[in-house]
C-alpha cells in the first residue's frame, strides 16, 4: 500500500490522522514488516512494492475511481499515488527479482520503469 509511505510525504500524517482505525492499524503493521526487512542482516534483499490502487479492466468496481487517483497524482497531491495495473506490478516484481540492484521501496514510477524491462 502506497499509503504506508504517508509519513514520508507532505500532509501525509494529517491524512492518516483522518483515516479509519482499521487502516491505521494495517499501515502500522505494514511499516513494521518493512522495517524488519530493511534491518535484515543481508540474508535477503529487501524489495518493497508500494502500489496504491491496483487494477485491471475486469475489476469493474474500481474503474470509476482510477481517473480520480491518476488526476490527483498528476496534479501533485503528495499523498495520492498514480494507480498501477496488475500487469505492471507483476512485471516489476519479476524485473526486481532478476536485477540484484533493485532494493528498498518501489513506488509507482519505479514499478513502471522496472515493468518496461520485461
Amino acid at each position: 500500500a502506497a499509503e504506508a509511505g504517508w509519513p514520508e510525504v507532505e500532509y501525509g500524517e494529517r491524512v492518516e490522522a483522518l483515516a479509519p482505525a482499521w487502516l491505521v492499524s494495517y499501515l502500522a503493521a505494514k511499516r513494521l514488516v518493512e522495517a524488519e526487512l530493511a534491518a535484515s542482516s543481508g540474508a535477503i534483499r529487501p524489495v518493497v512494492y508500494r502500489p496504491s490502487l491496483i487494477w485491471d479492466w475486469k475489476k469493474l468496481d474500481v474503474l470509476p475511481v482510477i481517473p480520480v487517483f491518476n488526476l490527483l497524482s498528476a496534479l501533485g497531491v503528495p499523498f495520492v499515488d498514480k494507480t498501477v495495473r496488475v500487469e505492471t506490478l507483476g512485471k516489476a516484481i519479476v524485473a526486481g527479482l532478476n536485477n540484484e540492484g533493485v532494493e528498498g521501496v518501489q513506488r509507482f514510477p519505479q514499478m513502471e520503469q522496472l515493468a518496461a524491462l520485461i
